[in-house]
């Protein structure tokens, strides 16, 4: 079926929320893989056929992506931060909040 006008915006829009909750930028190369992928399923959902026929979420398509050797070297790697490290903890509270480190 061939996308309309408002059908490719409405998957624009949802993409570009996905890669931004994702903590990427809105206009990440990956966002244009995303849109030729996209498919309006139900009333108002944008879902991704996946390599089983099966339907997925686009977060979960761009955790796909990240590892992708087209897109990782443009995916950028947060700080990490020790999970047992109270004071690094502490310390990096910030950065964290941000989504600029991680705990593990």
């Amino acid at each position: 079926m061939e996308k309309t006008i408002i059908m490719r915006r409405f998957i624009h829009q949802e993409v570009v929320n996905a890669l931004v909750n994702a903590r990427l930028p809105y206009d990440h190369p990956m966002g244009e893989q995303l849109e030729d992928e996209a498919q309006i399923v139900a009333p108002a959902f944008v879902r991704i056929v996946d390599d089983r026929g099966g339907w997925i979420m686009l977060e979960s398509r761009i955790k796909d992506l990240k590892v992708d050797p087209r897109f990782r070297d443009s995916v950028p790697s947060p700080a990490k931060v020790p999970r047992n490290d109270e004071s690094s903890l502490r310390d990096n509270f910030e950065q964290i909040a941000r989504g600029t480190a991680v705990v593990e």
